[in-house]
């Protein structure tokens, strides 16, 4: 199998081309003989993640956050997107030889005491190996050559599908944020730095992240220490009992806010190969390519916004919190009222309605995820032009939080939220 990394503009561009060649031909497939929409979306789905094996890499990536951060996209892409995110091919031994001697200007059998050329694990934009240095394990991953050109050539063929799944002009502005927040992931440099923030300042007990070892590190490749533990599938496996399920999620919820609204950071990226089930009720957290800062002002608002909703205020005032934000237009109440009841509102009672007690059960709640997505969706075909309206702080935000629920209700948790709620009224 090859397993080179297609990086010129031609061979790429060959690959997305035959590719929207396809889309175009299903959709005039489907509207000259009929057939179901969801066979349809099923079939284009199918194209995309045919080309993306071709692509490799950073393609699979774009594509897990583009169903992060549009979950109304049809179930045959988000079904598919679940399957890939450890389904990425390792590149050759002789290769990682060549990236680790140019990024640190040493052969792997020279920087390290051992270092195994085969990967034990898939990062989403290269892959990692064990090593060794004075005795101690270490993580390095090395990141595939040529992601950074790569990036824009692939997201036509994202932006292409997306177009057709969501209808139109409505996802240019995500789209757009996904493709910086990937900038900012093929720099190792950044995330090191992100690593050793959380690291310092995260101090939550039973959250452990790894330390980097600069010395080890580039652009291209980043070393820390190796964390051992369950990936999220095998511990799932393991058939957990309901107490170490409630702990562990109740880590991630408690790690998830007390990083916004202490730190103003969040782990903006809720993919369960980022923790790590370890022993002693410790929760591995690793891979800090895609950190979001918040913005204070911003933040405040936001606060303030779900404090109220949990408090059920009246509309008007709700409204007057997503004028602040910039995501209602002032204008007649009438107006207003109608975006705010047809738009808004649904998705408010999603985001509000595991924080409105002083626990929340997913066991109990089993169709949470399904009613969220299926409440986008729905929003979706109501107003096309809502997305548009999204802060893009409080889109990053709350579709983390979505990812981070919609694991919890894999995990059959129970979590605590009176803390959380002290943690957002004390805000200052």
């Amino acid at each position: 199998m090859d397993n080179a990394l297609p990086t010129g503009k031609l061979s790429r561009g060959k690959v997305v081309g035959k590719a929207l060649l396809k889309i175009g031909a299903k959709k005039t497939k489907r509207f000259v003989t009929g057939g179901s929409k969801e066979d349809n979306h099923e079939e284009i789905a199918d194209i995309i993640f045919d080309a993306l094996g071709e692509l490799k890499g950073v393609s699979v990536k774009i594509a897990q956050q583009v169903a992060l951060g549009m979950p109304f996209l049809p179930p045959a892409y988000l079904e598919k997107i679940s399957k890939s995110f450890n389904a990425i091919p390792s590149i050759n031994k002789a290769l990682v030889r060549k990236i680790i001697k140019t990024e640190l200007g040493l052969y792997p059998q020279d920087a390290f005491e051992s270092f195994e050329m085969t990967a034990f694990a898939a990062a989403s934009l290269g892959q990692v190996h064990l090593a060794t240095k004075d005795g101690e394990q270490l993580a390095v991953k090395v990141q595939y050559p040529g992601i950074r050109k790569s990036i824009e050539s692939d997201m036509s063929l994202i932006h292409f599908g997306m177009k057709r799944f969501a209808k139109g002009q409505n996802v240019d502005h995500i789209v757009g944020e996904i493709e910086a927040r990937l900038y900012e992931e093929v720099d190792y440099i950044l995330e090191a730095k992100n690593c050793d923030f959380f690291r310092e300042k995260l101090q939550i007990k039973n959250i452990i992240i790894p330390e980097v070892y600069h010395d080890l590190s580039s652009e291209k490749v980043l070393t820390t220490t190796y964390l051992e533990g369950l990936e999220f599938d095998t511990y799932l496996l393991a058939n957990p009992s309901q107490e170490s399920r409630d702990a562990y999620a109740q880590l991630i919820f408690d790690s998830f806010f007390h990083a916004l609204y202490k730190l103003k950071s969040i782990h903006a990226d809720p993919n369960p190969g980022n923790f790590l089930f370890m022993q002693g009720g410790k929760l591995g957290l690793i891979d800090f390519g895609c950190v979001k800062k918040v913005d204070e002002d911003f933040l405040q608002m936001y606060n303030q916004l779900h404090l109220n909703l949990i408090a059920d205020n009246d509309d008007i005032s709700i409204i007057q919190q997503y004028i602040k934000l910039g995501m209602i237009e002032e204008e007649s109440e009438e107006k207003m009222l109608k975006f705010y009841t047809e738009i808004i509102k649904p998705l408010d009672a999603l985001y509000k309605e595991p924080l409105v007690g002083d626990s929340y059960n997913f066991k109990e709640n089993p169709d949470f995820a399904k009613r969220g997505f299926e409440m986008i969706f729905e929003v979706q075909q109501k107003q096309f032009n809502s997305v548009h309206k999204l802060n893009e702080q409080f889109l990053f935000i709350n579709r983390t939080l979505l990812g981070y629920y919609a694991l919890f209700e894999k995990m059959g948790a129970k979590i605590e939220t009176r803390g959380v709620k002290e943690l957002m009224r004390g805000l200052k």
